[in-house]
């Protein structure tokens, strides 16, 4: 019992046995010793076992070797999107253990947080249904920030067009240059208030906490989107101009230009250049989009244009959820607001 006896090697995975070669001591001595849990034999191996297991000559029974290290965990495969690989597109820990997170689709192999990019082909169907689902509970809030924009837009087409009337009554060139001046404000007054009726809808589309107030909170970005909008306007004109279809594909591909700069993710240009990522993937989605959204305004206006008070924001709320949905997030749900960016920030 007391005396010291080679043991022999078995893998851990099989148990299957091999022998052991052990060259002469004075070359290659044994260097671990330990003693058998069975019959507590002392048992002596090779520094080169650890990690490894042995069967005792004894008893037969299969010890683990002292002294080694558990074998390293396989290494993770490479992510394919590494190249959008940021701060922002780390799964939240939240969203794992999440039991009503939304279930993962086959069109989409990730998603990333409300901050992060990852252009992907996003499904009409799956666009639609969310954005009524989120579009119902807040109904309210959505039609009265509706009210507020039509408002706003009536009231200045209304001194605009007085404007107007005197200039051309009184051929005086300070009215119509007072005139010009009006229409340059409303217009970007309208631009203003859009960014944050798009911000609303945005956050709708992420069961954010929304409020009336987010329609005046677009000034951080409005020289961006004032920017991007005459860059887009020259895009689009060029485009008809060679023969129509040319613009229906910037058109097509470059709309999301807009809610990048909105939602506060990057710069003008940067804007482009995700948009025309995005763009590609996208290209049918958005056409059939755009179709779908000419019927849903043609029936508001169908509905003695009460009804617009109602299409109008849905749209709004459509197109905000193919944008998230199209650069690779995956929305909310009802209660359990999307982490990323504050909503103070707005």
């Amino acid at each position: 019992m007391g005396q010291c006896r080679p043991t022999e090697m078995v893998e851990t995975a099989t148990l299957q046995e091999f022998h052991t070669q052990h060259a002469p001591r004075r070359r290659h001595p044994m260097a671990i010793q330990f003693n058998c849990s069975s019959c507590n034999a002392v048992l002596r191996v090779g520094d080169e076992s650890t990690g490894k297991s042995a069967r005792c000559p004894t008893c037969q029974s299969v010890q683990p070797i002292p002294g080694g290290t558990p074998p390293a965990a396989p290494a993770a495969a490479e992510d394919p999107f590494g190249a959008f690989k940021s701060e922002f597109n780390e799964p939240s820990p939240a969203a794992a253990s999440n039991p009503y997170a939304s279930p993962v689709t086959s069109h989409t192999s990730a998603h990333v947080s409300t901050g992060g990019y990852q252009p992907t082909a996003a499904d009409f169907g799956e666009i639609f249904s969310h954005a009524w689902q989120a579009f119902k509970p807040n109904i309210g809030i959505l039609v009265g920030a509706t009210v507020i924009v039509f408002g706003i837009s009536f009231g200045f087409s209304i001194v605009t067009s007085i404007f107007e009337q005197v200039a051309q009554d009184n051929e005086s060139a300070a009215f119509i240059v007072l005139t010009l001046l009006l229409n340059l404000g409303s217009s970007l007054v309208n631009m203003f208030i859009g960014i944050g009726m798009a911000r609303i809808c945005i956050g709708v589309t992420r069961f954010q906490p929304v409020n009336i107030g987010m329609l005046f909170n677009g000034g951080d970005v409005f020289l961006g989107v004032l920017g991007g909008t005459i860059l887009f306007g020259i895009g689009a004109v060029f485009g008809f101009l060679l023969l129509i279809i040319p613009g229906l594909i910037f058109l097509l591909l470059m709309w999301p230009y807009y809610y990048f700069i909105v939602d506060r993710q990057c710069g003008v240009f940067e804007a482009f250049s995700r948009a025309f990522e995005v763009g590609k993937a996208n290209w049918a989605t958005s056409f059939v989009l755009g179709v779908a959204s000419m019927l849903i305004s043609l029936g508001g206006l169908l509905a003695l244009f009460i009804g617009l008070l109602f299409t109008g924001p849905f749209i709004g709320v459509l197109f905000a959820t193919a944008y998230v949905m199209m650069k690779g997030e995956r929305p909310g749900q009802p209660g359990i607001p999307q982490p990323g960016m504050p909503q103070s920030a707005f």
